[in-house]
């Protein structure tokens, strides 16, 4: 992976006139893991070892047009391998109506509520989805995806090999030479920043805060070696990444001595452009 060599300033429009829309999930659950996923684009995953009873995520960086959007939700056992009766999860789906009012967002509309249904023990499940369509006004559009590599035609050794090599660079630099990766994070910036409607400088101030936080001499120590994980791909089979197996959680990660949890960790996802046939950060 190398920095971007390809101009994707023309990917990205946004109409400084129309309302700075944003779009929220409020989650409450008890007993379960969740993904959430918009657009086949991961917006939050949770695999906590307690419930996380209520937290509002932003889905605006998975909306990448206006239109039609796609809304996934599945939800996981917290413990063995099936749901029991007493997992519950309850979404609401939000619209903020103007996202640089500083006051309340411009006032929020709920488009959607849902709550999972109850699940008997003899039901025997090991998941549950629910999957909806949901419409969504933006004032963007981001276009790299149309330039995104199908990657379910590469062969699935080659595909594997390419992005296993991408993830061991990047794991590399993010240990021993951070400037390195943020170099190649820079890419990402754009795509982060334009729909959440911060300036690339508030979104590069976000990469020197990581930077700070994964160089810490105890979090240095604590940064899991790449190993134990799985291959997915994300954006209908456009992004890949690599997943812990234990748990679906991200493979850069720090795990607390103490409880052998999660403490910090990083998402990383890559495509490859079909305009230099070359793997870039998404």
């Amino acid at each position: 992976m190398e920095s971007n060599k390809i101009d994707t300033s023309k990917d990205y429009i946004i109409d400084e006139k129309k309302p700075k829309t944003g779009y929220y999930l409020q989650i409450n659950n008890q007993n379960c893991h969740y993904k959430i996923l918009v657009n086949d684009l991961l917006g939050c995953t949770y695999n906590d070892s307690y419930s996380a009873f209520s937290v509002r995520i932003p889905i605006n960086t998975e909306i990448l047009k206006s239109g039609e959007q796609k809304l996934s939700i599945v939800v996981l056992p917290n413990q063995g391998d099936k749901l029991t009766r007493n997992a519950d999860i309850t979404i609401s789906l939000m619209r903020y109506a103007d996202m640089s009012n500083q006051t309340d967002f411009g006032g929020s509309t709920t488009i959607m509520d849902w709550e999972m249904p109850a699940i008997q023990d003899k039901e025997n499940l090991s998941m549950f989805r629910f999957d909806t369509i949901f419409k969504a006004e933006v004032p963007y559009e981001m276009n790299t995806i149309h330039y995104a590599t199908d990657l379910t035609k590469m062969d699935k050794d080659i595909l594997l090999k390419e992005v296993v090599n991408q993830f061991e660079l990047m794991h590399d630099y993010i240990k021993n030479d951070y400037d390195k990766f943020n170099v190649l994070a820079v890419e990402s910036v754009k795509h982060a920043s334009m729909p959440v409607y911060q300036t690339e400088q508030e979104l590069l101030q976000v990469l020197e805060n990581n930077k700070k936080g994964f160089t810490e001499p105890e979090n240095k120590k604590i940064l899991q070696p790449l190993e134990n994980y799985k291959m997915v791909l994300y954006g209908n089979g456009r992004i890949a990444t690599l997943e812990r197996l234990h748990d679906s959680g991200r493979i850069i990660w720090g795990k607390n001595p103490e409880t052998g949890n999660e403490k910090f960790s990083l998402p990383l996802f890559i495509y490859k452009d079909t305009r230099d046939n070359q793997w870039h950060m998404w």
